[in-house]
């Protein structure tokens, strides 16, 4: 990562993504695990489209793994260079107003995100750094770029908390922070490592899938606005963020509103689904 930093500081992010274009390729020959289940999404995907008779998308797993690659260059150059090319804007929806309306109250909001486009960068969008964000990772299994982050981000006030740290006094102390006029952000696409049994089974593209129920029930009990957030590459160097707001009425009508969120984007921009873990269930 620090190599990475050199190289876009002198040359800048064109030529880092030329080098990044590169060197993906042979990290992909490497992630059989990522290659494995980018080729059984992309064969949900293509069941799905001729099934609805959409257009059929065609990408190979190395094309998607440096996707992905070239997305965690945009994170880097938006989340630590006050000087970056990237820019964004908002899908302005009845949802998004709705959210700004909570927003303006000092109302604390829970967004349920994905690994889909580059959630990450949401903290570059103007103002938006202004609200005090809790994120939950995985830490373990992203502590490299969590220390790149925590070294060279200019957006200070994202507090990022280990899923592995989820008890009863975090619960509170999140609790609390959304009475604050907080917001708080979990990946609702992935499985616990640490609760693997407990799941919600729900529907994308037509197949079955698994999503963590301790996501869903954390997200309900805090009695807040809940919104599906996505922040997506919709060309070059420019993204856009979509939300929309989740009845909290119960956890499989939440699971729904969330995967056709999460659907109706994947169709959009199929290449930019970077959940490279075991989703579908077999």
């Amino acid at each position: 990562m620090e190599l990475l930093w050199l190289v876009y500081r002198m040359f800048g992010l064109c030529v880092l993504k030329f080098f990044v274009g590169l060197i993906s390729t042979f990290i992909a020959i490497g992630a059989r695990d990522a290659r494995k289940a980018s080729k059984q999404y992309k064969s949900v995907l293509n069941t799905y489209e001729r099934k609805n008779k959409y257009a059929v998308s065609h990408f190979s797993s190395f094309a998607h793994i440096r996707a992905f690659a070239y997305s965690i260059v945009d994170k880097m150059s938006a989340i630590c260079d006050g000087k970056t090319p990237i820019k964004f804007d908002i899908n302005d929806d009845t949802d998004w107003q709705e959210l700004q309306k909570f927003l303006s109250a000092g109302q604390g909001v829970f967004f349920i995100c994905s690994h889909l486009g580059n959630i990450e960068a949401l903290c570059a969008i103007p103002n938006a750094a202004d609200k005090k964000m809790h994120a939950f990772m995985n830490v373990e299994q992203n502590a490299v770029f969590r220390s790149f982050i925590d070294r060279h981000a200019k957006y200070k006030n994202t507090v990022i908390h280990p899923t592995e740290d989820i008890d009863v006094a975090m619960a509170g102390y999140i609790y609390d922070a959304l009475g604050r006029g907080e917001l708080v952000m979990m990946a609702g696409d992935r499985q616990s490592p640490n609760t693997p049994g407990k799941i919600i089974e729900s529907k994308c593209l037509g197949h079955a899938c698994a999503l963590p129920a301790g996501v869903f029930r954390f997200a309900r009990a805090c009695n807040c606005p809940v919104f599906a957030i996505a922040n997506m590459n919709v060309c070059g160097g420019k993204y856009r963020v979509f939300v929309q707001q989740i009845d909290t009425k119960n956890l499989d009508k939440m699971a729904s509103e969330y995967m056709g969120f999460v659907e109706k984007l994947i169709l959009q921009y199929p290449t930019q689904w970077f959940n490279f873990f075991d989703f579908f269930i077999a």
